[in-house]
């Protein structure tokens, strides 16, 4: 990974605007001035094209350049507004030719931009604009991080079969991918397989990675949904998957601002994201990782040795000013036969425990040797019982089908620990 100057100074492509002009000039113009903000892709004002380019690209505002054709922009912005109902559209124009003013106030864009003006001014306004649109549909996905107290936690089991639940919950009953693991319609999610050893998430869901990570960070400007649809191994469920390349090497050539980047952009084609970070040895990578997300799950399990390196991460995340608030733990492969209960860590940690997941070596290892998940060989397993009860508390997954079967498992699971009242 490059040096720490580096990712913190090089600026990570969070945002995407389209600009619908005929005007080459004030295309280049706007790109040049809110290359901090954002990458700008031009686009015809003819309503169609700009209607494809917008489901393909996903952007944070479209710019509508009314200073030439002020009739074409007039007819592209109605297009848009009934399309898309809660995307920011901003005009383009030239005080010095109220005509470009007056015909994007007469079509009902309020938000202006003076082309003869400075680009300082523009870039104002349009950070404005985008502290204001609220959570843009161009970031509207949710992420959440697994770290791993230590290696053989089954951080990257407990990734793997979370994200295809995610995935076939999302899609509904009978819902796939397509026989050849084709991108679903609707909701997907992905799986970003950043554990060690690499490959796991691929050698779990039996297919290989040919697109990886650190690819898709260094083609992060060209990403839009063709290219999420394609470019990406997918699971037989719909799952997108990618992963570390097995030359770790390649992580120098990329900034933590670029992989972040790459995270905030995959939000506007993804609803759920499950980051894999279970081994990963470089801490301040996991940290600037853990930091970006919505959610951080630490895993590990009864023992001491995984009790202390879980503090010890901690302390890390809190030394690099990470809100460790937003970290919960689940304890993972738990058997009740051991005196440590999963609250009696989450105490001595000081964290928010948001699940326990049963240890069921046999079943998994049994499901892996027929080239399966769990999730997918045995969904009535207390592994997959357990694992609905915590998706149930991702954001954003509440709503989804099968949430209301968190509850029976969840009964289930406070009957299976009732013994830990009796603790001294």
């Amino acid at each position: 990974m490059n040096a720490r100057t580096q990712s913190l100074c090089e600026p990570a492509v969070t945002d995407y605007f389209i600009c619908a002009s005929t005007k080459e000039a004030h295309v280049r113009w706007l790109a040049d001035t809110l290359v901090s903000a954002g990458a700008v892709e031009a686009a015809a004002l003819e309503p169609g094209a700009l209607a494809q380019r917008i489901t393909g690209l996903n952007p944070a505002l479209v710019f509508i350049d009314f200073s030439d054709r002020s009739d074409a922009a007039s007819v592209a912005a109605a297009t848009i507004r009934a399309a898309h109902p809660g995307l920011p559209i901003v005009a383009l124009g030239s005080l010095t030719q109220p005509e470009s003013t007056l015909a994007a106030l007469r079509a009902g864009v309020r938000d202006f931009i003076d082309v003869s003006a400075s680009a300082e001014e523009a870039l104002r306004t349009t950070r404005g604009l985008l502290s204001h649109v609220g959570e843009p549909t161009s970031r509207h996905g949710k992420v959440v991080a697994l770290l791993g107290a230590r290696a053989g936690m089954g951080v990257s089991t407990l990734a793997a079969n979370l994200a295809v639940w995610l995935q076939k919950r999302a899609l509904g009953p009978g819902a796939a991918g397509g026989p050849d693991g084709g991108a679903p319609v609707g909701r997907q999610t992905a799986l970003i397989d950043l554990g060690l050893p690499t490959g796991d998430g691929a050698l779990f869901l039996n297919t290989r990675c040919e697109f990886h990570f650190i690819d898709a960070v260094q083609n992060l400007r060209r990403i839009d949904r063709t290219f999420v649809n394609t470019a990406l191994t997918r699971h037989q469920s719909g799952l997108a998957l990618t992963s570390l390349p097995p030359d770790l090497g390649a992580l120098r050539d990329v900034s933590y601002a670029s992989c972040i980047g790459l995270l905030n952009r995959f939000r506007a084609f993804f609803d759920q994201q499950v980051v894999d970070l279970g081994g990963f040895s470089n801490r301040e990578f996991v940290t600037q990782i853990a930091a970006s997300t919505d959610e951080a799950w630490l895993v590990c399990d009864q023992g001491v040795a995984s009790i202390v390196s879980a503090a010890d991460l901690l302390t890390g995340l809190r030394d690099a000013g990470i809100d460790t608030d937003r970290v919960k733990l689940v304890v993972n492969q738990y058997d009740p036969a051991l005196d440590l209960m999963p609250g009696q860590i989450a105490e001595r940690l000081g964290l928010s425990l948001v699940g326990t997941m049963p240890a069921r070596r046999v079943a998994i290892g049994r499901a892996a040797n027929q080239g399966r998940l769990i999730v997918d060989a045995a969904e009535r397993d207390p592994y997959v019982r357990a694992l609905e009860s915590l998706a149930a508390r991702l954001p954003g997954v509440s709503g989804m089908a099968g949430a209301s079967r968190a509850a029976p498992g969840l009964s289930v699971l406070k009957r299976f620990i009732q013994p830990s009242s009796k603790r001294s």
